[in-house]
């Protein structure tokens, strides 16, 4: 069998032509694969993949076709830039960029990389000005739209990204990504607008002309978590639809599938435990289909969806409701080490009611331990209280002085819970949010540990 020598022309390494379509090329490249299988000849099946895996991507490929036009007197100069990005070394590669463009300023495949090279050293304003000029020249060049569009987001302009996409989308309304791209420049222009209530029909619209669309699934995953933190618990069934569409294309699109659902795990994250706690389940599945490396990092989050879980659930489980208002207030507030106004009159309120209350106490104790340590201290002090009264009557006193404090609620003591309206004596802060000491970590894992 002959050795396919290294002559650096992807079409040649697959036996075509340079204008073969996509299904000669997937032919060709299956045809090579059983000539040189990868266990007898890994160097040849090598180049027999890099071949593919460049010409079998429209962009790729054209990208390819740009560099093999290019006059004999750049081409070593572009290897050079490039052998510059691979080893870091982004300003050297924009310098030879530069000095290919003085001397043949019409390489328009030098431009995209003199574009890109801008970015990389956050000169997006430039960039977007070239991307400008290279969409003027090719308005139907799908690829420099989306780069454009891309530049425009991170200057934050966002109506002008929306404009691009619209354009890109009447081309081609069959790529996922281009789907992708609309969404996001539409959220956030939606936000800049204060037009948020438009953003769940662009979602319904995407979601609609992506849904025929069978190859490379995976790419849909992004779509749905957009769909899923616009709708949220507004739509509990609609949300709960989208988390599980997400597990199955996790689940059905191999190393793709595990990459997109790393990623969407780790953004649907930063919304706040108690808000996710209502689709904990949901969220397990989508966290038990992923590696213990990937989802390790983020088993802390998962428990406090999981408690927020159990707090919204308990009164269903034969609680009273005043269990669930105490637990919200403990895993959400900002709270002094009981200065809060909130718990305190929650705990008078459990206390005024110790005969219907303290059996659930000992239920909590024994079926919810971890709801139980939440505040333990309490809890085992009124079950264990000779004298419940006494522990009520401290309570009213502290209520009474915050109403001292910061006056009368309504003219009225604040010390029935179940009737009057309480008030905050600091910010509230969310045990996701920043802590107020300014360490840059979380509440939770700093002052609210």
């Amino acid at each position: 069998m002959t050795v396919i020598k290294d002559r650096g022309n992807h079409y040649e390494t697959l036996g075509i032509e340079k204008t073969a379509p996509d299904e000669e090329i997937k032919r060709a490249y299956y045809r090579m694969v059983r000539q040189y299988q990868p266990d007898r000849f890994p160097e040849e099946f090598k180049k027999i993949r890099a071949a593919y895996e460049v010409l079998s991507d429209r962009e790729q490929r054209a990208k390819y076709d740009e560099v093999g036009e290019l006059p004999a007197s750049v081409v070593p100069l572009l290897r050079e830039a490039e052998r510059e990005f691979r080893t870091g070394k982004d300003s050297k590669a924009f310098e030879i960029y530069r000095k290919i463009l003085k001397s043949h300023p019409d390489l328009d495949v030098i431009r995209e990389r003199y574009a890109e090279s801008l970015e990389l050293r956050d000169k997006d304003r430039k960039a977007a000005e070239v991307w400008e000029e290279l969409c003027a020249r090719h308005p139907d060049h799908v690829s420099y739209a989306k780069s454009l569009c891309k530049c425009y987001v991170y200057l934050g302009w966002n109506k002008k990204a929306c404009a691009v996409m619209q354009r890109v989308l009447a081309l081609d309304e069959t790529s996922i990504d281009s789907w992708v791209l609309f969404v996001v420049c539409s959220i956030n222009n939606a936000k800049d607008s204060g037009q948020e209530n438009t953003i769940e029909n662009v979602m319904e619209k995407a979601l609609r002309a992506v849904k025929p669309i069978k190859t490379d699934e995976w790419k849909k995953v992004p779509l749905f978590v957009h769909a899923f933190m616009v709708t949220g618990p507004k739509k509990y069934d609609t949300s709960v639809g989208y988390l599980r569409e997400i597990a199955r294309l996790i689940r059905e699109n191999g190393r793709e599938g595990q990459n997109e659902g790393e990623h969407a795990l780790e953004k649907m994250l930063e919304i706040p435990a108690e808000v996710l706690g209502k689709f904990y389940p949901e969220l397990k599945i989508i966290a038990g289909l992923l590696s213990e490396t990937v989802t390790e990092p983020f088993s802390d989050d998962m428990d406090d969806i999981r408690l927020q879980y159990e707090i919204e659930h308990l009164p269903r489980k034969g609680f009273a409701e005043i269990f669930r208002d105490l637990f919200q207030e403990l895993t959400t507030e900002f709270s002094h080490k009981g200065e809060n106004i909130e718990i305190v009159a929650i705990e008078y309120a459990l206390l005024r009611g110790r005969i219907v209350y303290n059996p659930q106490i000992k239920r909590l104790k024994t079926e919810f331990p971890e709801l139980y340590a939440l505040h333990k201290t309490f809890f085992d002090k009124a079950l264990q209280s000779g004298d419940p009264d006494t522990m009520r009557r401290e309570r009213s006193k502290q209520l009474e002085k915050y109403d001292r404090q910061f006056g009368n609620f309504d003219g009225e003591a604040p010390l029935d819970f179940d009737s009057a309206p309480l008030r905050r004596d600091q910010p509230k802060v969310g045990r996701n949010d920043p802590c107020p000491c300014g360490s840059g970590k979380k509440y939770k894992k700093c002052c609210g540990a």
